[in-house]
């Protein structure tokens, strides 16, 4: 707002003053990708468990999980 630019995107407390997409490289948009598979499917990237995963998906599904019922509450009223 300082600087006079227009805001292009909201989300809760997150302002963005240019094109969201702007800030997804292709590497995140394929662990975007896969998170949304696995959490669809229910199968994760290597057998074995969630101990035999990298590190990386575990807390990336984790993420995704609190933010999805983050979002989940604010939709409900909470």
């Amino acid at each position: 707002m300082e600087k006079g630019a227009a805001k292009v995107f909201s989300l809760g407390d997150l302002r963005l003053y240019e094109c969201p997409l702007s800030y997804i490289m292709v590497e995140t948009a394929g662990v975007i990708r896969l998170i949304f598979l696995l959490d669809s499917t229910g199968h994760l990237l290597f057998s074995g468990g969630w101990a035999m995963q990298p590190y990386w998906l575990a807390e990336a599904y984790e993420i995704f999980k609190r933010e999805s019922a983050r979002a989940k509450e604010k939709e409900n009223g909470k």
